[in-house]
Parts: C-alpha cells; sequence; structure tokens
C-alpha cells in the first residue's frame, strides 16, 4: 500500500512539474520580451512623385537597409527560391523543424564537424535578433525564441521581417537593397536567376560576395536552379535559359537626382520615406541643359548656375538643380553650393512686380510716358544700363528694355516702404535690412533674394496676383493665397513680357516662340556679379541664376547672353496643354478708359489725340496729361497771344510741351521736338514758364569732388536743359558772373568748399536757380 501511495506521489510530482513548465512556457511564449525584434534602423529614402528614387541614403550603421514600407509583399519568385533553398517546410512547422534538426545532428556526427545547421528561416531571424556567437547553448536560445516568434507573428510577417534584414554581403542589408544595389531593380521585376542569387546569398554572404567570389556564387545560384527544376517549379525551358544568366560580380549605385534638394531634405526630415513633387524626366533634362550651358559659361571664366522649374497650378517644385555638378568638389566650381537658396542681388527682376502695383494704384498704364533723364535723389542718381538717356518712354518699354532711371522714378512715386511690404507679403524671406535701409535701390538690385523666392513671386503673377508658398512635399498643405495685386494688372504686365525680344537672343526666342508664349525677364547685378533669366507662364515658371557663387564679378555676365538661353533651354522641354498656352483675358476685370494718344494720361482738355485702352476696373484715378497745354493762336501771325493782347478771335490749339531736360534728351535722341508757339512781341509779357531748367546740379545736393591726377580739383560740370538752345545763357555762381554759353548745355565750374547758389539766365531773361554744397579731399 505504501509502495502505491509512494508511486503515485512521484506521478503527481512529475505531472505538476510538467504543467509548470508548461505555463512557464506558455507565459514565456505569451509576453513579448523587450529587445526581441531587430532594430528599425533604416536607410532614408527621397523619392520622386512617381515613386522612383531620388537619393538613398546610409542608415546609422554606414549600411545600405531599405525601409520594408516600400514594398510590402515579397514577390514570388523571391519567396518560392527562398523556401526552397532556406526552409521547405516554412508554412508547416512551428518554428523548429525536428526533421532537419535530427538530420543536421546525423550529419554533423557523420562527418565530425558542422555540415548543417537544421535551423528554420524563424531560427535564423531569431539569430538576428540575438546576435550572439554560434554555440549550443545560443542555440538552444534560438529554438525557444523562434518558437515564442512564431506565436506572435504571422508566417507572412516572419518572412518578410527576415528578408527585410537578412545580411548579403558587405553593407547591404535586406532584399529591397541588394536588389537595387546587384541588379538595379525592384525585386518585383527580378528574374527566376536573379531570385535565386539572393535566396543563397544570405547563408554565406562573406564568402560569397558578388565581387569576390561569383564562381562560387553562380555554382550555389545553379544547385537552386536544378532544385526547383526537379521540384518542376520551373520548367526545363527555364532552367536552362537561366544558367545563361550572368551573376553580378559589382555592385551598382542608387539613382542620385536633385542632390541638393535631397541634402536639404535629410537634414531637416527624419522619416523613413519622404515623397517629394520633383519629375525626374524634368530634373534629369534641367541638370543636362545647367550642365551644358554651364561647360559653356566656363569657358568665359563663369563657373555656376542653377535652375528651379515650379508647377504653376499646383506651387509644386518639379525641377532642383541646386549647381552645375555637385560632384565637383573643387575649391572654384564649389559644386556643393545651393544655389536654389543662395540669396543675391536681384538685378532688374523685381521691375515686373513694381509695374503692377504702380498700374492698380494708378500712377501708369503701360501707354503712359515715364520721364528718362538725369535723375538726383540726395546721393543716389541712378543711371541706365546703356549709360544714355530717353528723355521720356511708355511705361511698357522702359519695361521691356529695363530702364534703371524710370524704374527708381516709379519706385519713387509708388513708397518703398509700400513696395517693401509688398514683396514680404508675397513671401519673400532674405530681406533682412528695413525698407528705408534699401532706399531706391530696392528696385536696381538692391535687395538679396534667392531663385526659391523669385519662383514664388513670378508664380504668384502666373496666378493673376495671388501670392502663395511653392513646395517640393506633396504632403505639405500650402497657406491660402494672398492676392497682392489685381488679376487685370497681372494681366497687362505679363502681356507685355511677353513680347520682350532681346537682341542677341532672337535664335532662342525664335525657337521657342514659334510653339508656344513665355512672359519672361532678365536681370543683371551690379558689378556683373549676378545674371537673371525668368520665365512664367499658366503652366511653368522656371528661374535661372548663372554667375560665380563667390561673388567674383565678370564683364561677360548678363541676364540676357548668360542666362537667356538656358531659360528657352528648360521652357523648351516643359509639356503644356495647347488649350490653354496663355492666360485668360477676363473682361469683367477690365474698364475702357480714355487716355491721351501721345502721353498715356487720362485726357485733358488740352489733348488732341485720344484712345480707348483697357485698364483694371478697380485702378485708382489717374493724373491727366501734364504735358498738353492750350495755347490761343494769332491766324494771321502765328503767334501765340495772353490775356493782355487776346482779342476773341483767336484759335485755341492743344501743344505738347515737355520740360527741357526731356526735350534736350529727345533732340539729342533724333527726335523732332514740338517747338512752342512764340508769344507776340508786340505783347510785353511777364517771365515764360518752363523755358530753363537746370539738370545738374540738382537742389539741395551734397556733392564732392576729388583730386585730379596734378593734384588740383575737379570742375563741377554745371547743366541746363532749355526749350530755346539757340538763346544766349549767362551763368553766376553765389550772384558772380562766371561766363555764357549759346548752344552748349554745359558749363565747367571752378568752386571752393561750402554752400553756393547756381543761378542760369537766358535772353529773354528766364532764369532757374539751384542751392547745394560742395566738399573736397
Amino acid at each position: 500500500m505504501r509502495a502505491w501511495s509512494s508511486f503515485g506521489l512521484r506521478w503527481r510530482v512529475i505531472g505538476v512539474s510538467c504543467v509548470a513548465v508548461v505555463l512557464i512556457y506558455g507565459l514565456y511564449l505569451a509576453i513579448p520580451l523587450p529587445g526581441e525584434k531587430l532594430a528599425r534602423d533604416y536607410s532614408q529614402v527621397i523619392l520622386a512623385r512617381d515613386g522612383s528614387f531620388l537619393r538613398v541614403y546610409l542608415n546609422s550603421q554606414e549600411q545600405w537597409c531599405l525601409p520594408p514600407q516600400l514594398q510590402t509583399e515579397i514577390p514570388d519568385k523571391l519567396k518560392t527560391a527562398v523556401l526552397t533553398y532556406e526552409d521547405q517546410y516554412f508554412d508547416r512547422h512551428w518554428g523548429v523543424n525536428p526533421v532537419a534538426v535530427v538530420r543536421a545532428a546525423y550529419l554533423n556526427v557523420k562527418h565530425q564537424r558542422v555540415v548543417s545547421g537544421g535551423s528554420t528561416l524563424t531560427m535564423q531571424l531569431a539569430r538576428m535578433i540575438l546576435a550572439q556567437p554560434r554555440t549550443l547553448y545560443n542555440k538552444f536560445r534560438e529554438v525557444f525564441l523562434a518558437m515564442k516568434i512564431e506565436a506572435h507573428y504571422s508566417k507572412r510577417e516572419i518572412l518578410q521581417e527576415y528578408l527585410s534584414h537578412a545580411p548579403y554581403g558587405s553593407n547591404v542589408r535586406g532584399y529591397l537593397a541588394a536588389s537595387y544595389r546587384f541588379f538595379g531593380k525592384e525585386p518585383k521585376q527580378l528574374t527566376w536567376g536573379e531570385a535565386a542569387t539572393l535566396a543563397v546569398l544570405p547563408n554565406a554572404p562573406g564568402m560569397i560576395f558578388p565581387s569576390k567570389n561569383s564562381d562560387k556564387l553562380e555554382r550555389k545560384r545553379n544547385q537552386l536552379l536544378k532544385r526547383m527544376y526537379e521540384l518542376e517549379i520551373i520548367d526545363e525551358e527555364t532552367y536552362e535559359l537561366t544558367l545563361l544568366e550572368r551573376t553580378p560580380d559589382e555592385m551598382l549605385p542608387f539613382p542620385l537626382a536633385a542632390p541638393h534638394l535631397t541634402d536639404r531634405i535629410h537634414a531637416t526630415h527624419h522619416r523613413d520615406i519622404v515623397e517629394t513633387t520633383i519629375d525626374t524626366e524634368i530634373q534629369y533634362e534641367t541638370n543636362f541643359f545647367v550642365q551644358q550651358h554651364a561647360a559653356k559659361m566656363k569657358e568665359m571664366g563663369i563657373r555656376n548656375a542653377c535652375a528651379l522649374v515650379v508647377d504653376n497650378r499646383t506651387g509644386h517644385v518639379v525641377s532642383y538643380v541646386g549647381s552645375q555638378d555637385y560632384h565637383n568638389l573643387d575649391q572654384d566650381e564649389q559644386g556643393r553650393v545651393d544655389g536654389v537658396v543662395a540669396t543675391r542681388s536681384s538685378g532688374s527682376i523685381l521691375k515686373p512686380f513694381l509695374y503692377a502695383a504702380a498700374i492698380d494704384e494708378g500712377i501708369v498704364l503701360p501707354q503712359t510716358l515715364i520721364k528718362d533723364v538725369p535723375t538726383y535723389f540726395e546721393s543716389f542718381s541712378p543711371s541706365n544700363a546703356s549709360e544714355t538717356f530717353q528723355g521720356v518712354v511708355p511705361a511698357s518699354t522702359a519695361l521691356i528694355h529695363s530702364l534703371n532711371v524710370p524704374a527708381v522714378r516709379l519706385l519713387n512715386a509708388y513708397g518703398v516702404q509700400k513696395f517693401y511690404n509688398m514683396l514680404e507679403a508675397a513671401g519673400v524671406q532674405s530681406l533682412f535690412r528695413h525698407a528705408d535701409d534699401y532706399g531706391l535701390p530696392l528696385i536696381l538690385g538692391g535687395a538679396e533674394v534667392s531663385p526659391w523666392d523669385m519662383a514664388q513671386l513670378y508664380r504668384g503673377l502666373a496666378q493673376g496676383g495671388r501670392f502663395a508658398r511653392i513646395t517640393y512635399d506633396p504632403s505639405e498643405v500650402l497657406e491660402p493665397e494672398q492676392e497682392l495685386v489685381s488679376e487685370a494688372a497681372t494681366f497687362l504686365v505679363l502681356d507685355e513680357l511677353k513680347e520682350l525680344i532681346r537682341p542677341g537672343l532672337e535664335f532662342y526666342w525664335k525657337k521657342y516662340g514659334d510653339q508656344r508664349p513665355l512672359a519672361w525677364k532678365t536681370g543683371t547685378s551690379y558689378g556683373h556679379k549676378d545674371a537673371w533669366a525668368v520665365g512664367t507662364s499658366p503652366w511653368w515658371t522656371v528661374v535661372v541664376w548663372v554667375g560665380n557663387f563667390d561673388g567674383e564679378s565678370n564683364k561677360n555676365l548678363s541676364g540676357m547672353a548668360s542666362a537667356g538661353p538656358l531659360l528657352f533651354n528648360i521652357a523648351n522641354i516643359l509639356p503644356e496643354d495647347s488649350k490653354e498656352l496663355w492666360f485668360e483675358e477676363k473682361a469683367e476685370d477690365f474698364v475702357m478708359v480714355r487716355i491721351c494718344e501721345e502721353t498715356g494720361f487720362y485726357v485733358s482738355s488740352a489733348c488732341p489725340n485720344t484712345m480707348e485702352v483697357k485698364a483694371p476696373v478697380h485702378m485708382r484715378p489717374m493724373k491727366v496729361c501734364p504735358y498738353h497745354q492750350r495755347f490761343f493762336i494769332d491766324p494771321s501771325t502765328g503767334y501765340a497771344v495772353c490775356s493782355r493782347c487776346w482779342d476773341g478771335h483767336q484759335a485755341a490749339a492743344g501743344v505738347l510741351k515737355f520740360t527741357p531736360d526731356i526735350n534736350y534728351y529727345l533732340r539729342k535722341n533724333g527726335v523732332i521736338v514740338t517747338e512752342e508757339p512764340i508769344h507776340n512781341p508786340a505783347c510785353r509779357q511777364l517771365q515764360e514758364h518752363g523755358i530753363l531748367q537746370i539738370t545738374y546740379p540738382v537742389d539741395r545736393a551734397n556733392i564732392f569732388l576729388p583730386k585730379d591726377f596734378d593734384g588740383s580739383h575737379q570742375p563741377l560740370i554745371g547743366r541746363v536743359a532749355t526749350q530755346f538752345p539757340d538763346r544766349e545763357m549767362f551763368w553766376y555762381v553765389d550772384d558772380s558772373f562766371v561766363s555764357s554759353s549759346v548752344s552748349n548745355p554745359s558749363m565747367p565750374l571752378y568752386l571752393r568748399e561750402g554752400p553756393h547758389v547756381l543761378t542760369v539766365v537766358d535772353a529773354e531773361g528766364n532764369r532757374d536757380q539751384v542751392r547745394f554744397s560742395v566738399s573736397r579731399n
């Protein structure tokens, strides 16, 4: 009886122990332990808008390991090849294959060395997780961890995890990276031979790395192909053709497009996968043209160029070329500099925005005349690039030919602070000084802007005066657009820029212009340091900058010759809808106004010829014509009469009467100037008005006179404009007579330091006077 009792106790102890072991093991399986998964350390992948690679970066371990979410399904060919080679019973075991373990033990004993591990694919995943030396103890740990993995993950997840992190030699991990590095293609495009190659590589990546042991790799692959043929996974024809495929003998590089943009993204985004709006075809073609153009410019000592292309409909950046050659690390060429975000002098490319704003403000219309004469604003005196003056020009001509003096006069009328505020509201982020610090030179390149900012501005023009940020991130929600100028004003400006044809660019303009219209503007910064060309259409905005990143000037550098051809080469590759080649002219945005045909201002009672033109419906009222004056002419003598000699029979006539300084430059340029009717000499009249004007020095100017080579101080050259150049003029300085002149509008004046008064009087008593100060070194 005691024996039976003792026997039963032993069995109860054994049973309890077994239950305890099962419970403990069940608890082990049920509770995930920390660290029992592979580290999520992936290469950052930056994608174009079609999903292709722009660039792939190494992970923190200097490895190529692509994020598994790039391809969530293992391709059938690769899956079949891997399971055939590594674990034929993968779908039927629970982490450990007892048959494989027994077979491995038998073979290892038989050969007195390790010839088979008997590891399942799940056990290999466990080994990668544990990352410990291959010992008997660690083998038991792998077994238990493999069963735990099977308890928590599906077969699909286990296979995905294994293949996404498997070692393929060197610093390549995961089937995704291996497929691209060894075959240059997506895994779903792998052939049977390529899939078999990737299946055998993780088994011994150090021994059969492609660039080291290609013969051994080929034998391993062919053995697997033969096995798949014997298992009737592939047919005989496929087997024989696949044997002819060569195994890879080198690693292929990942694509590298838009490197400056991808560097910018890599520095600010930490996601494994970053999608962009870059169009790979446009990107590669833009890069090609930038490199080609830069090579030509290099012969003239111009080393750098960059370009940006934006889709106007979405605000998405489709091409981003930061320099002519990202890979060129030469200190002179500075290929790693990102010119797209570098701030440079704007040159003349801000002028279209000023003209559009001035139209809305009622200062000008495209037909309105603007003075183009020597102009002085205290110490600032702008000059045109040609160093000539036309006297007066229509606003459209001043814009098309990028005349500086009319632009400065226009900015002075519009207001520097107001224009500065507009640029900031439109998205220009590089204005780091106050408006007063920039002053009137702001419109001539006194501000620092980047191609990125310029793309935003010109896209705003193309959007009808509605400005918003541009982006390379398709997931970014852009802020609502701000309407800063009217759609009608932008249409008038863009329509003028569309007709912009410059000498020297006929070939590029005709080659491009025959296909589609483009509004474009060039600009050159002071000192020939920056050349700009910007073009916009309903579909695209293209910004080009050419110059030297180190700021070195070059007399060959100009927006027209240096940047213009590159602009047209890029614009010519961009696709557009033939149904929407130009901006829609909306009738409701315009109103017809009557202007003076000769001056472009609102009609006055003295204007003899008028015309109707389109103006923005909400444009502020413009000035009436200031240049036509009414004269009463005696038909018998041809003399003008005044109230002293008018007898009521004279006819009224409107005469175009420009100021003396305008007439001077009109005559100089061969323009026939309308002569003011001579007043009846028999009538004693007070002094005539607007007959004579001192053009230099200007009133209240502070003038510095330098020394000449011999040590003497140079004279100040006084200048006068008069309606009657044949009249004798008398020059006085500080009420002292200096000299007289006839048909000579200038006079050298030798002055002491300090304040002075210059007076000029003509033979009829007409006079002008200015006060100024002189300083000398």
